[in-house]
């Protein structure tokens, strides 16, 4: 069996390298995706250099009555690992 890099949802692709958690609730999946995407601003403090750093990240609901194709998906893909 060939393993996909990916899930393929009803209106997103997520690859399965970025999911960092999956909560598990009744009748919902919360996929949390982690991004490689960083912001930040930098300031000085009596010539110090601080600054803050924000990574943005995303969680998808996968809910089985809104979304019983994408649950069963996602059961599965959860079920095979």
């Amino acid at each position: 069996m060939i393993m996909s890099k990916f899930i393929k949802l009803t209106n997103i692709m997520v690859n399965v390298n970025y999911i960092q958690s999956i909560v598990i609730k009744p009748n919902k999946y919360y996929i949390n995706i982690v991004s490689n995407k960083f912001d930040g601003k930098k300031w000085s403090v009596l010539g110090s250099g601080v600054g803050d750093i924000y990574s943005y990240n995303s969680e998808i609901e996968v809910c089985e009555t809104k979304d019983p194709s994408d649950y069963k998906i996602v059961s599965e893909w959860i079920t095979s690992t």
